[in-house]
């Protein structure tokens, strides 16, 4: 399971992405470009790049030999285009589709926080019977000598 969400302060980072890659003019931005536009590192990871790489489900990222890394919305990458001066040129997303987008990142963390406080409650329940198990068998052993 993912514990990318976990990560903090990476739900802010993820929604602020969404946001300029939605809304920007431009489809994809290059790790200067985001740091240029967001004014910010992230905190959560190495770079904007880096964090995009840990959310398949958002974002895509061209990662190629002798080229600059540049990071889009999978939504705005896969949207139809027109090509001017030999650039694809794609529409800025809806802001209801921005909303979307911001309530499934949201959901994913929700799901991970869930699921890791869950881990929180059965691992002292384990430890505690095992002590259990250990005292009784220790008192049981104890007794038939």
């Amino acid at each position: 399971m993912s514990k990318e969400y976990l990560k903090e302060h990476r739900l802010g980072e993820v929604i602020a992405l969404i946001q300029v890659l939605a809304f920007h003019r431009h489809t994809s931005r290059s790790e200067e470009g985001l740091i240029e536009e967001l004014k910010l590192i992230p905190r959560s990871a190495n770079s904007w790049v880096e964090l995009s790489k840990s959310h398949p489900e958002l974002f895509r990222v061209r990662d190629e030999e002798d080229k600059i890394n540049r990071v889009s919305l999978v939504s705005r990458y896969v949207a139809s285009y027109e090509t001017k001066n030999g650039k694809k040129i794609r529409e800025r997303l809806e802001p209801s589709l921005v909303q979307k987008l911001i309530e499934v990142a949201i959901e994913i963390h929700d799901r991970q926080v869930s699921n890791f406080e869950r881990w929180k409650v059965i691992v002292p329940l384990l430890v505690a019977c095992i002590s259990a198990t250990a005292v009784i068998t220790a008192t049981l052993m104890k007794i038939a000598n």
